[in-house]
């Protein structure tokens, strides 16, 4: 039997078709960072509607029409790695950095672009994601939250609280782009929802 010692007090996050996560509370920690949860990394592919896939296009963050064959490529195939919140005035949902890699073998953080609101970038990753982020504001980490209701997901940014990750049209009819968008609160915007696959 664990001792008292070893117990640790947990709230429900989220769950998924597969798998159900818990948030570690600390209710004695006082400061606001993110250390990597070192077991807590799974590979999903991120879907919209009419069958688009996220994929990483060079440098490029947009969302493509797949068929089953071309989703084993791993350019749509994101790492989720959890961090643990220890920001005092916790988000909903688990904090994420979401990676990707390209097929010429560059692996890509999901990043705010700087200075620029409603910019996503697809950063280089030139070392292994952070053990530990010394932030409650970080350019890579999003609150993976699921929807009410439903087996969709949305993720909120850490640094620009107030938005999502979403998908916007391009001026080329056939280019869906990775945005952040600004969304109200307690409202669910239809183009922040999404699906996370298994690959």
């Amino acid at each position: 039997m664990a001792s008292s010692s070893e117990c640790k007090c947990v709230e429900f996050a989220v769950v998924d078709k597969e798998d159900i996560f818990f948030q570690v509370e600390h209710d004695d920690l006082e400061s606001d960072d993110f250390p990597k949860e070192t077991r807590k990394c799974f590979q999903k592919m991120i879907q919209i509607k009419n069958n688009r896939f996220l994929v990483v296009d060079e440098d490029v963050l947009k969302f493509k029409e797949r068929n089953k064959e071309q989703c084993k490529a791993d350019d749509c195939r994101f790492n989720i790695q959890q961090y643990k919140n220890n920001d005092i005035a916790k988000a909903n949902g688990i904090a994420v950095i979401l990676s990707v890699t390209s097929p010429c073998k560059q692996t890509y953080m999901v990043c705010c672009k700087n200075g620029d609101q409603e910019g996503v970038s697809a950063k280089p990753l030139e070392q292994p994601l952070p053990d530990y982020i010394g932030c409650s504001k970080h350019e890579a980490v999003f609150f993976m939250e699921v929807i009410p209701g439903t087996s969709q997901y949305r993720f909120q940014s850490s640094l620009r609280t107030s938005s999502y990750l979403s998908f916007e049209a391009g001026p080329d009819a056939e280019l869906i782009k990775l945005v952040l968008r600004q969304v109200p609160k307690d409202v669910v915007d239809e183009n922040s929802k999404m699906r996370l696959l298994t690959c």
